[in-house]
């Protein structure tokens, strides 16, 4: 008990550190460099592959875990392959989520992503008492709405655009401009929201489904195929549309941006096998702090 307790510690605070960093990461990579999110995004999905597909060929050998998977080696994943297709929603969900991201940093600063991101905690709970019918006290449901409040309050002094000042034709319409792309940030990452609540329940009554025991770096393997092909389908169709020169301006930073979000996939599977997806968001919320 002691060391479950330990280990639900540590994947929780692995959460929060994962998401302050990721976010300013990526606010800083689209600040300084010219890079395509589509090629960021599925460098994170092969790392992801990668590393998930080593855990369970090892598993396979070890049988550390229970699983349903059937085979050793290759036959393994192409058992999980086949038995996949539960995923591929999960993936649609997750790829929109990931775009929706970007789009927001364009437009928002770093923190009143993070700020907004945290409204996660609501739709999460309102999905898990409409999908797996848990039940919350008001005290619970006051608590939530108290840190929605508190989000709209640090918010809102951002949203008053309005112009003070005498100016110029042209800078009112710029100001105009700004005042469109920073709404628009803010409906791509409260959709995001909406979108992160489902997929997180989704996701967690998957994982604990006891139908069909699948380790959670099996589910990953299975979630990081479709997220490939959907990305690469994205790549080669802005490819085909854009004379920018696939895979340029890369460097330590824009690796760095894939490698943390490989290990974010990683930790949200783990945090819904061990913990659950309110306490998942919980964890996510003390980004805000750091």
């Amino acid at each position: 008990m002691q060391s479950l307790f330990s280990l639900k510690t540590s994947i929780l605070l692995c959460v929060c550190l994962q998401n302050a960093g990721y976010t300013l990461i990526r606010k800083y990579s689209t600040m300084t460099e010219d890079v395509s999110s589509r090629e960021i995004l599925f460098v994170g999905e092969v790392i992801k592959v990668v590393i998930a597909s080593y855990f369970t060929l090892e598993n396979a050998v070890s049988q550390q875990e229970a699983s349903s998977a059937e085979g050793k080696g290759v036959q393994r994943l192409r058992w999980l392959v086949s038995h996949s297709s539960k995923m591929l929603i999960l993936a649609a969900i997750y790829g929109a989520m990931n775009i929706l991201s970007f789009v927001a940093l364009e437009y928002i600063g770093a923190g009143e992503f993070t700020i907004c991101a945290q409204l996660k905690i609501l739709s999460t709970a309102g999905f898990s008492v409409i999908i797996l019918r848990r039940s919350l006290s008001w005290t619970k449901w006051r608590a939530l709405f108290l840190l929605v409040l508190g989000c709209i309050l640090v918010v809102s002094p951002s949203l008053d655009l309005k112009v003070t000042s005498v100016e110029s034709e042209e800078a009112a319409a710029e100001s105009e401009s700004s005042s469109f792309l920073q709404l628009l940030g803010f409906g791509a990452v409260l959709t995001e929201v909406m979108l992160s609540g489902f997929a997180s329940i989704y996701f967690e009554k998957v994982v604990k489904s006891t139908t069909e025991v699948v380790t959670i770096w099996e589910r990953n393997f299975q979630l990081g195929l479709y997220s490939m092909a959907m990305y690469g389908g994205i790549m080669v169709y802005d490819g085909m549309s854009s004379e920018r020169q696939a895979w340029s301006n890369w460097s330590w930073l824009t690796v760095s941006v894939s490698m943390f979000g490989a290990v974010g996939g990683l930790l949200v599977a783990a945090t819904l096998k061990y913990a659950d997806s309110i306490l998942k968001t919980m964890a996510a919320a003390g980004a805000i702090v750091l």
